[in-house]
């Protein structure tokens, strides 16, 4: 196989392919452990809602990890889209509509139900358990108002629906190859225009459904809808990536990912520190987030991308990583969940603060999940599956 194929090759979890090209396999755990790192930061100080918060550790009460939280909230989860796009290209150029679908069904959508109903509630029970409240009451309001896809499965949820919609949009339509640009020029003014129109959209998207707001995610996807535009971008741009790969690369991708932190982190710290005293009324800093937020996206994005290409640690093989990632991910809930109350109880107030409870949670977090997912998948009939 030709390097330019081996670079077009399906990188799905679950492959019955030899080649594999790592770099997109390790980029895509990478994201998963971030993940785990993310979920663990909002327990204890981050900015954002999870299933389990400290009380010794507000929310927002450690700006280190609100900056963390923030910065990983503007590009991993649209990296996510963006590496699925491409698997499902990929995907669906070998298979027929109907395979397609029903691969997709079993893939995405048994692992979503299986949390939804089983999974889910157990993180929920531990929850309640640690908070003295009553269980069985709780676990029938969970069922009688349940009217879709709950925790992180979310993204399974919603990468289904953007699956069936381009499965069938490429089955009886013929695509529109000429939107996709075939020089850099072209591609500098395709990505400049896409990312204005998310950043417009997805400004005026928030002032109707607000992240921190009293509205809940999308039923029955669990979406936020502040971030749709993004992941419908990333997708896509996935789907084009055989494409416009040559006109994503950076040179000096070590350097532009480390510039494009540290331009995230001094401008939002900044942000957050003038426009309130400078305006003191809310939509500057609501425009600043909406810019912000997507060129974030799009410099951190592309940086790793780049990085990942491009350095030798990281085309190489990370042993089973990649098998298990999945799993991994559908399990974490689960294991952070457990190690938060784990180590909340042992720690207390005061005794570790919460940056060192979020390094503790989380590696453990990445170790226990990739552990989780190695058993889960030895269940019968589960490795067709995850």
């Amino acid at each position: 196989m030709s390097g330019g194929q081996s670079e077009r090759t399906a990188l799905l979890p679950r492959t019955i392919l030899d080649t594999r090209v790592h770099f997109i396999d390790n980029l895509r755990s990478t994201l998963i452990a971030l993940v785990i790192f993310h979920h663990a930061a909002l327990a204890f100080g981050g900015i954002g809602s999870w299933h389990y918060v400290s009380p010794f550790h507000p929310a927002e009460s450690s700006l280190i990890l609100s900056i963390f939280v923030a910065i990983n909230q503007t590009y991993f989860m649209g990296m996510l889209f963006f590496l699925s796009g491409h698997f499902s290209a990929v995907s669906a150029s070998r298979k027929t509509w109907a395979a397609f679908c029903v691969d997709k069904l079993k893939r995405l959508g048994i692992p979503m139900v299986v949390y939804t109903l089983l999974i889910h509630p157990l993180v929920l029970v531990i929850v309640w358990w640690s908070r003295h409240t009553p269980i069985l009451p709780a676990l029938s309001t969970y069922y009688r108002t349940l009217d879709g896809a709950r925790g992180p499965v979310w993204f399974l949820a919603t990468l289904l629906l953007f699956d069936l919609i381009y499965v069938t949009v490429r089955k009886f339509l013929h695509p529109p190859t000429f939107l996709i640009p075939n020089s850099a020029a072209r591609y500098r003014v395709t990505a400049a225009v896409c990312i204005t129109t998310v950043i417009v959209g997805s400004y005026f998207m928030r002032l109707w459904h607000p992240v921190l707001g009293v509205r809940r995610p999308l039923p029955p996807l669990g979406l936020q809808l502040a971030y749709a535009l993004q992941y419908i971008l990333a997708y896509i741009a996935g789907i084009c990536l055989s494409s416009i790969e040559k006109y994503l690369l950076v040179s000096h991708s070590g350097r532009a990912l480390a510039l494009a932190y540290l331009f995230a982190t001094i401008s939002l710290v900044v942000a957050v520190n003038l426009i309130p005293h400078a305006f003191r009324i809310e939509w500057p800093f609501s425009i600043f987030y909406a810019v912000w937020n997507e060129l974030c996206f799009y410099f951190i994005g592309t940086a790793l991308h780049s990085f990942f290409h491009d350095s030798a640690h990281t085309t190489k093989r990370w042993g089973n990583t990649a098998r298990y990632s999945y799993g991994a991910y559908l399990m974490h809930a689960l294991v952070i969940v457990s190690l938060q109350i784990l180590v909340d109880t042992a720690g207390g107030p005061g005794l570790v603060y919460g940056l060192l409870k979020t390094i503790v949670v989380g590696t453990l977090g990445v170790i226990f999940s990739w552990a989780a997912a190695w058993l889960l998948i030895r269940i019968p009939g589960v490795a067709k599956i995850v």
